[in-house]
C-alpha cells in the first residue's frame, strides 16, 4: 500500500494557524513570522533558527528555494511569499 502524505492540518496546528493568518491577510511582513513557530519553520527550511530569524530581519537574504519550501510547508500559494518578502525589503 502506498505510504500517502498527511495534509497540514494533520501534521502541525501550529502551523495551520500561521497557513490561516497569511489566507486572512494578517501576515503582512516577513518580520511577523519572528513569532509564529520559528523552530519548527526554520528546520522545515533546513536552516538553523539564528540563520531563519536573520533572514527575517533582512527577507531579501532568503533563497527563492527557501521562499518555495516555506510556501508548500505552509500549503499557500509561493507567490504570496513571495509578495510579502518583497513588501518586507
Amino acid at each position: 500500500m502506498a505510504k500517502t502524505s498527511k495534509t497540514l492540518q494533520e501534521k502541525d496546528l501550529e502551523l495551520l494557524g500561521i497557513k490561516s493568518l497569511i489566507d486572512g491577510g494578517r501576515i503582512t511582513k516577513m518580520a511577523d513570522f519572528m513569532k509564529l513557530s520559528p523552530t519548527k519553520l526554520a528546520k522545515a527550511l533546513g536552516i538553523n533558527y539564528g540563520r531563519y530569524m536573520a533572514k527575517l530581519a533582512h527577507p531579501e537574504k532568503f533563497t527563492v528555494g527557501e521562499i518555495v519550501k516555506m510556501a508548500a510547508t505552509l500549503e499557500v500559494d509561493k507567490q504570496v511569499l513571495f509578495n510579502i518578502a518583497s513588501q518586507s525589503i
